[in-house]
């Protein structure tokens, strides 16, 4: 098989997986969904039910009942290994089997946690970025100023740097007896430079 008919075969088959999938939510029909609000403080989780109308409710945490609450279950000391899990609230008078709505609830919580929104973390970062061009102009001009205001740098002929102008004192320096001038008349290997027709 070749390779471009690999991936027609596969985009085939992940979308007819993706069809499938969306299948199960038209089964509900016209039904609208409140969703559980839940709130997390340090280490409490607090879960609000949608469907509170004044009466009592029974929450159901992995279909085990836990009674005595109102609109809110609250969870003190939330572990998520002990207490994630399926949650639902229906009424008191309503059997378990019907709980047709369930949140399933997997928190980390820790006690000196606190919630950053995005804007939050945006303002922080731009203002980081602004605060860091301003130090880096601060530098630059200082450093240009100080620069401009310095004495120009001369080396003293004992450190190996040349005086400008000729030094009336020294004589030209005698050439090296190593190297032999190149004699335009002369047709040795090395005599003379390379002359290549561009």
């Amino acid at each position: 098989m070749q390779s471009g008919t690999r991936w027609r075969v596969l985009g085939l088959c992940l979308l007819s997986v993706g069809i499938w999938g969306q299948d199960g939510n038209e089964e509900m029909g016209d039904t609208t969904q409140n969703p559980y609000k839940v709130s997390i403080s340090g280490t409490t989780v607090t879960l609000t039910c949608p469907w509170y109308d004044g009466h009592e409710i029974k929450w159901l945490i992995n279909d085990r009942n836990k009674e005595g609450h109102e609109d809110h279950l609250l969870l003190e000391d939330f572990s998520e290994m002990e207490q994630s899990g399926y949650y639902a609230c229906l009424s008191k008078e309503t059997p378990t089997e019907e709980a047709s709505h369930y949140l399933y609830l997997k928190a980390r919580v820790c006690e000196n946690c606190v919630e950053v929104d995005v804007m939050a973390v945006a303002t922080i970062v731009i203002v980081d970025i602004c605060i860091t061009l301003g130090l880096l102009l601060l530098v630059y001009y200082w450093s240009k100023n100080r620069k401009a205001k310095a004495k120009p740098v001369t080396r003293g002929v004992g450190a190996g740097g040349r005086q400008r102008g000729q030094n009336k004192e020294r004589p030209p320096p005698v050439p090296n007896p190593d190297y032999e001038p190149i004699r335009k008349g002369q047709r040795d290997l090395y005599s003379g430079l390379n002359q290549r027709g561009i």
